[in-house]
């Protein structure tokens, strides 16, 4: 035995005793453990699968709630104006009656809200009775709510559907409707609208008994193209969002485009998850639901610790066999030990008797006595070597505290430019898609909006919908194909108001690619302030004749460029000097301006124009319409003046104020200049009259 090697004694030992147990161990953890894995991510989709199917059936229970209700309202208008604003201010006993009516059928109906709109716009009921409440979805402050979205698509007689989630700032959480006309003899009365009660949804969505104790679901939807109402779910209401993890934006990102599956995957503490995702067609919902690896495990840990004992039983066992095994060898390696350990301490004079050790020990003490002595003599090597390095790094030392206090000026230095320049200078860089990578101080300060409200967004966010498409049309096209662009630009600011900047735009090239864009503005306002009150009518607000005469030779030049039309409408206010005889000339002047204000609504988009020529006379300038547009859009601009309802006693076309419209058109390719367009919309106005006024007259030949 004493010529035994030391590695055959060890491996005789714990290679024969450890390795049968430690496979046949690993083999039977491993089995069991992928088994319980794939078990808990079955159940997380069973469990998926039921909140999905509960929410399908909420869904239609809403459909068959908003049938009966428009039953009902329909039956109603039977009896009672509904649509009436002024029954609702008159008629106290009905409104209340239909109030206490209305109560049980919201319980059962289970709507949160319920609202009557007229085709106008106008919401003239609710049963919560909210700010939203006589404001107009078409031109109030709800106009880009879901709510008013679903209105139009209802006017337009679509299949009700129950829209996204989005805030909707009356009832102070993210809420969705779903409308449908009211439709009496054929003829479409207005619209009835209800507002999704969030505690339903919420009781199916916040439904953890099958989830245990560390279970969560993830929902969101999409608005405006965006994913939002992004949440983990832990009872928690709708309008409680949280920030997803990365693991639960990627499974609720998968969700969204209609996918299903499931996987484990961490999250950012490092937790191993188990994950299950759908879609929720009827909601367009995106779910996710997730457990912690550990209590789905739970079984499977009860299993192993009966084999973990087990296994440890061996170990000790094995530990037993080698104590006893390394007994007959440890004397010589404590020895050793020793000397190694005065070697390292700087004694290199010592002395070792290898008589009676293994084989293996004399041959390792041969070689420790002769490594001994080279240590010894490296050491001196190393003694010199030493001296000369640290003379070496005092010299670096010094070279480097003179480069970092030269490098230190020159970054203060140029942090200083840096400074004035992202103070006073407006600039900001997107990358080549438009998204804002960088904006400076003067720019947060003139648009009123903070770095972090403008940093991530499309530069789109601070575009003015008074400036045209062809503009930024025309901005695009330069800039991608590598060229600089400069013109002057109406911005929009974060409180709604609005700001002129002279603009160069220049694309950053690398490697001969096109990897983004610099903007740098110079505020103009002032100067725009200036240049629109010199074409602006101080008492309407409408642009005055001398625009006209600029805008109405540039309209002309570009239809001539395109193959389009455009109409110039003249308009006179029937019988005004009657009017003012009659009412005063305030009076008239208020007139003027109610005129001037449906004249403003009814040319909001970029290329409308609307002008007050003189007296009572306006003119209009649209365009890319055909011939029976342009007599519809004159027709509703004529009735809306008419139903403003202002009483003109002398008026012999109506008992109250109306206009007459004479109607011009001008195409691609006609000779006409624009004085000839002008006479030519005066005689049509002039036609107007003869036949009556309160009509709209276009030319034979337009």
């Amino acid at each position: 035995m004493n010529n035994m090697t030391i590695i055959k004694r060890i491996l005789l030992w714990l290679g024969a005793m450890s390795l049968v147990w430690f496979l046949i161990l690993a083999f039977i953890v491993l089995q069991v453990r992928e088994t319980v894995r794939q078990e808990g991510l079955n159940h997380l989709q069973k469990i998926l699968n039921h909140k999905s199917d509960a929410l399908g059936a909420y869904v239609v229970q809403r459909y068959d709630a908003l049938d009966n209700l428009n039953q009902f309202f329909s039956f109603t208008s039977h009896y009672h104006p509904i649509f009436d604003k002024k029954m609702w201010m008159t008629d106290q006993l009905f409104s209340k009656n239909l109030q206490q009516n209305l109560a049980d059928i919201k319980e059962k109906s289970g709507f949160y809200d319920i609202f009557l709109i007229t085709l106008s716009g106008d919401i003239i009921y609710t049963f919560e009775r909210e700010k939203d409440l006589h404001t107009n979805l078409l031109n109030g402050p709800y106009k880009n709510t879901l709510l008013a979205h679903i209105f139009q698509d209802a006017l337009k007689q679509k299949k009700p559907y129950i829209s996204n989630f989005d805030y909707y700032e009356p009832s102070h959480e993210d809420a969705a409707f779903i409308a449908k006309p009211i439709i009496v003899e054929g003829k479409i009365l207005g619209v009835l609208a209800a507002q999704i009660d969030n505690k339903v949804i919420n009781s199916v969505i916040n439904d953890y008994s099958e989830l245990g104790k560390t279970g969560r679901v993830v929902t969101s939807g999409f608005c405006n193209s965006r994913s939002i109402n992004a949440k983990t779910s832990r009872h928690c209401d709708i309008k409680e969002c949280a920030t997803c993890n990365s693991f639960q934006l990627e499974a609720i990102n998968n969700a969204l485009k209609g996918k299903y599956g499931q996987q484990y995957t961490s999250d950012k503490s490092g937790h191993e998850l188990a994950v299950a995702w759908g879609y929720q067609k009827d909601l367009r919902w995106g779910i996710a639901v997730h457990m912690e690896e550990n209590e789905l495990l739970e079984s499977w840990y009860q299993s192993t610790t009966s084999l973990i004992i087990l296994f440890f039983s061996g170990i000790l066992v094995i530990g037993f066999m080698v104590i006893m095994a390394f007994r007959s060898f440890s004397r010589p390696i404590h020895k050793l030990t020793h000397y190694a350990y005065l070697v390292s301490s700087g004694h290199y004079n010592i002395q070792i008797d290898a008589k009676g050790y293994d084989h293996e020990w004399q041959v390792l003490i041969h070689a420790f006595k002769n490594m001994v002595i080279e240590i010894n003599r490296e050491m001196a090597k190393l003694n010199e070597q030493n001296i000369l390095l640290k003379n070496q790094k005092n010299e670096i030392e010094e070279l480097n505290q003179n480069l970092e206090f030269r490098i230190k000026k020159k970054s203060e230095k140029l942090q200083e430019y840096i400074n004035i320049i992202d103070h006073y200078v407006i600039t900001s860089q997107t990358d080549k898609n438009g998204i804002i990578l960088y904006v400076s101080d003067a720019f947060c300060k003139i648009s009123g909006y903070s770095r972090d409200e403008l940093i991530g967004h499309n530069h789109r966010i601070i575009r003015h919908p008074d400036m045209p498409d062809s503009l930024f049309e025309d901005l695009w096209t330069t800039i991608t194909s590598g060229k600089t662009w400069h013109g002057e630009i109406k911005n929009l600011k974060a409180d709604g108001g609005y700001y002129w900047v002279e603009t160069t735009i220049t694309p950053n090239i690398v490697d001969g690619e096109i990897t983004g864009y610099t903007a740098v503005r110079y505020d103009i306002s002032d100067k725009k302030i200036i240049e629109e009150l010199a074409i602006t009518d101080p008492m309407t607000g409408l642009y005055n004749r001398r625009f006209y005469i600029k805008t109405i030779n540039e309209e002309m030049n570009r239809i001539k460029r395109h193959d389009s039309s455009l109409a110039l409408m003249m308009i006179d206010v029937d019988n005004f000097k009657l009017y003012n005889d009659t009412y005063g000339h305030q009076a008239g002047d208020d007139v003027l301006t109610r005129v001037s204000d449906i004249l403003k609504f009814y040319t909001s988009r970029s290329g409308e124009y609307a002008f007050r020529l003189g007296g009572e006379e306006f003119g209009i300038i649209v365009s890319g319409m055909d011939r029976d547009e342009y007599i519809e859009l004159a027709n509703r601009i004529r009735s809306a003046i008419e139903v403003l309802a202002i009483v003109h006693e002398k008026n012999n076309a109506s008992p109250y104020v109306t206009i007459s419209i004479g109607i011009a058109l001008y195409r691609t390719g006609s000779h006409a200049t624009c004085e000839d367009l002008y006479r030519e919309a005066d005689m049509q106005l002039y036609r107007a009259k003869e036949h009556g006024r309160n009509q709209v007259v276009i030319g034979e030949k337009s």
